[in-house]
């Protein structure tokens, strides 16, 4: 197949475009840079696209498949209903809409990977008003939320269009920045406390596996939640800390409540100052939405057999071991 790949140089669409190579499919991979790092090396056909995708009708015409594996991260705090907060999310659902109108005007079918927090779950009464706190200022769930229902909507009208919702992704091929890599940040010890929170981690190798086998048993039209392992965000630290020979103890436990009011203020006091929010900041809102996932009736209909939780961290830790010594 002719496999035209979103977010091709993200740790997500890295797994895609590797697991479709080894399947010998032909691979476009769109990206905004000249030379990304993250597919040197790589035989696929590189595709310069802008962060709007105007031109994405065009770019993908001839393949069968378009992967989005490029979603949007406002996880900056803002005053709900506010025009930061509309320009956020309806700028996601304009950018969803062009891959809509793409997939569809091309005639191919589209993969489309949302997110775990759009996901229903069973809470207290305490975590659901948490969870109604977080999604009322932080644009990035109302935008996940609202890409999806874009690409459910068209899957009602004929589009054939698989929709993954994986659990936190770990595993090798992670090209960002040491600030905004929960295993980087474990590795260089700069995360001396951690949020006692549980949540479910996937391999991003299962993820591409799971879209390859929605694609090929027509799964279309409905979110398939996909389930890892569950784990704290102490006991993941504590596992990578081991995996990587230098012992030492994993990071203290802090309350997750406390650390995402923490998050919040910090990313205030930013903005206050017209500064960005500092990285490892801006993923604990996201990290305190985690929750313990089983695996979906479709999950298990698609007969993945998962990586082992040791084997995604020793790959994962092995692949930033290798980057720091090249």
């Amino acid at each position: 197949m002719r496999i035209f790949v979103l977010g091709a140089t993200g740790h997500l669409g890295q797994a895609v475009v590797r697991h479709a190579m080894s399947r010998g499919h032909a691979v476009s991979a769109a990206t905004r840079q000249d030379d990304p790092a993250a597919l040197r090396g790589l035989k696929v056909r590189i595709v310069r696209m802008d962060g709007e995708y105007r031109r994405l009708r065009e770019a993908s015409a001839g393949h069968d498949v378009l992967v989005d594996a490029a979603a949007p991260y406002p996880l900056e705090p803002c005053v709900p209903g506010s025009a930061q907060w509309r320009a956020a999310v309806n700028g996601a659902v304009a950018r969803t809409r062009r891959v809509v109108e793409a997939a569809g005007w091309n005639g191919f079918r589209l993969a489309f990977i949302s997110s775990f927090t759009t996901l229903a779950r069973r809470e207290s009464a305490v975590a659901a008003m948490e969870r109604k706190w977080r999604w009322s200022v932080y644009p990035y769930f109302e935008a996940k939320a609202a890409m999806e229902r874009v690409v459910l909507a068209a899957a009602r009208e004929g589009l054939p269009a698989v929709i993954v919702n994986p659990a936190a992704c770990l595993g090798p091929w992670e090209f960002r920045a040491e600030n905004s890599s929960l295993v980087r940040l474990v590795l260089a010890r700069r995360l001396p406390l951690m949020m006692d929170q549980t949540l479910s981690v996937v391999d991003v190798r299962d993820v591409a596996e799971a879209i390859a086998e929605a694609l090929a048993r027509e799964l279309f039209g409905r979110p398939i939640a996909l389930a890892g392992h569950n784990v704290t965000l102490v006991e993941l630290a504590r596992q990578i800390l081991e995996l990587d020979g230098a012992g030492g103890h994993a990071p203290v436990a802090c309350n997750a409540s406390l650390a995402a009011m923490a998050a919040f203020w910090t990313a205030v006091s930013h903005a206050a100052w017209n500064q960005a929010t500092p990285d490892p900041w801006r993923a604990v809102p996201l990290a305190a939405d985690g929750f313990a996932m089983l695996p979906s009736p479709e999950q298990i209909s698609l007969g993945l057999k998962l990586f082992s939780l040791r084997e995604t961290l020793r790959d994962a830790v092995g692949f930033h071991r290798s980057r720091w010594a090249a």
